[in-house]
């Protein structure tokens, strides 16, 4: 005899719990065709519910097709294909077990629980950075591309739409000359990480029989390092300065990867001078490496003219370019992109196409349009003026706190780095007392991944991270105010 129960302290509506319970029943096989429900009457008194309230799950039930109202008889289940009884359970026998795989590093920089306090978490841009009138606008209009969109495979690279659009984008905002077939879009930069990793290591493993070399920087983002490493490449890492990757200490043998973000390293903030990235150019064609360009966050830049990016001085063919919509409209959206040379192209496609066979392809469309008609543009616009303004209250108010310390990274991007010389312990005494203020920000303990043991030969600085991008004016206040407060603690 099947007892159904309400829960009256659970978000679910009464009306949906019922329903749940006997789709469940019936799809299961506890009730089966031609069994009785028991009447809207009866049903109603006995869960001690108003009968509209069974009303509305019985005629969920019927429009699912799992039940029929039959007059003079009630309510009959109609649903003749139950799932099958799950078997006995098996005796047990000797054997090995199944193979326990190893899981890869994952640090917070890369996935970490957000709480209640303000967090100035590096890379999170401004939760209304989404343009949502222009979606909601361009939603709930009818198209039949739309239709096509959601019932057709399109190519693994992404809509031509899209990367067309992206063309005159990237010329515009990064000095980048490309052509919409070397572009492919990715679920984010992650997933272009993923894809040069599988077609690089793993085959750098399998076809010359052994490991496939990288360079990184060091301190490194830890979405690549931990990529790189569990794929099971070698890794070297080099120590950044104030001027970007130090290119002198370059190792120079064969390399066939080098990660690299140019434009606003990853943690430290610093930019890559021009003389090292023209140095960095002619090391990869001595040593034949490719070299990836993470982009990141470098649409967004402040006071200053840009160098242009390092794909737009690559004459030779060696730079794979990634970037990223994560910031403009939001790490939800999982719209990335590789600009690859066209000796890649091939490769990146298809194992693309394995993987998943697209990303998000409603999303690119309303990209490609809101690129089309300008608008995108004019969001970005509003967005950096924000963020500027962020930035300046932000920098103004550390400079001010830390007196003595060394502020980078205040030229693009969304968080600054702060490197003071104190100790471990003093830094983490401060990140404690502001956490139980509600105020939490890293430090480079925090993200450790491996890559940063040669920076740390060079450097006894402690280093913490601001991200201003996802917090208010206000909300920049209360942590510059609460980091106050606890710097004049005893």
């Amino acid at each position: 005899m099947l007892t159904l129960s309400l829960n009256r302290e659970s978000r679910t509506p009464l009306q949906l719990q019922i329903f749940q319970f006997y789709f469940q029943a019936i799809q299961q096989g506890d009730l089966l065709c031609g069994d009785k429900l028991p009447s809207i009457r009866e049903q109603a008194q006995t869960l001690n519910v108003a009968k509209i309230t069974v009303v509305m799950a019985y005629e969920k039930l019927m429009a699912s097709g799992l039940i029929k109202s039959r007059p003079g008889i009630g309510y009959e289940v109609v649903f003749t294909t139950p799932m099958r009884r799950t078997p006995a359970l098996l005796p047990a026998t000797e054997g090995s077990p199944p193979a326990k795989p190893k899981p890869a590093g994952v640090s917070t920089d890369v996935y970490g629980e957000m709480g209640r306090e303000f967090y100035c978490r590096m890379g999170v841009p401004d939760p209304n950075a989404f343009p949502w009138s222009s979606w909601r606008k361009w939603n709930n209009s009818p198209s039949m591309l739309k239709e096509q969109l959601f019932t057709r495979y399109h190519s693994p690279n992404g809509l031509f739409s899209l990367r067309e659009q992206m063309v005159r984008y990237l010329n515009l905002s990064r000095g980048i000359n490309t052509r919409a077939d070397n572009i492919i879009i990715t679920n984010g930069i992650q997933e272009g990480l993923s894809l040069l990793s599988q077609i690089f290591i793993l085959h750098h493993a399998i076809c010359q029989k052994k490991k496939c070399h990288i360079v990184t920087e060091s301190p490194c983002y830890s979405g690549a390092w931990h990529l790189f490493n569990y794929y099971g490449a070698d890794i070297t890492s080099i120590p950044v300065d104030n001027h970007g990757l130090c290119t002198d200490k370059l190792p120079e043998y064969e390399t066939q990867l080098c990660y690299v973000t140019p434009a606003h390293q990853y943690p430290m903030g610093s930019v890559l001078s021009l003389e090292r990235r023209s140095a960095l150019l002619t090391w990869a064609q001595r040593v034949g490496a490719y070299i990836i360009e993470d982009d990141y966050d470098a649409v967004f830049t402040y006071g200053e003219n840009p160098l242009p990016a390092l794909k737009a001085m690559d004459y030779h063919n060696r730079v794979i370019y990634m970037g990223t919509f994560s910031k403009t409209l939001g790490p939800g959206a999982r719209l990335g992109y590789l600009i690859c040379p066209d000796e890649l192209l091939p490769a990146v496609q298809n194992m693309k196409a394995l993987n998943n066979n697209g990303s998000q392809w409603l999303l690119q469309q309303f990209l490609a349009e809101l690129m089309q008609n300008q608008v995108f543009y004019t969001h970005i616009s509003k967005l950096a003026c924000h963020y500027a303004e962020r930035l300046t209250l932000l920098r103004n108010g550390l400079c001010t706190l830390f007196p003595d310390g060394r502020i980078d990274g205040a030229t693009a991007g969304l968080h600054l780095s702060l490197r003071v010389a104190w100790s471990a312990d003093i830094m983490a005494t401060l990140q404690e007392r502001c956490l139980q203020a509600g105020v939490r920000f890293d430090t480079l303990q925090n993200i450790e991944n491996g890559s940063e043991s040669a920076w740390r030969k060079e450097n006894s600085d402690e280093v913490a991270f601001f991200g201003f991008g996802g917090l208010q004016i206000p909300q920049i206040r209360k942590v510059l105010m609460v980091l106050e407060q606890a710097l004049l603690q005893p």
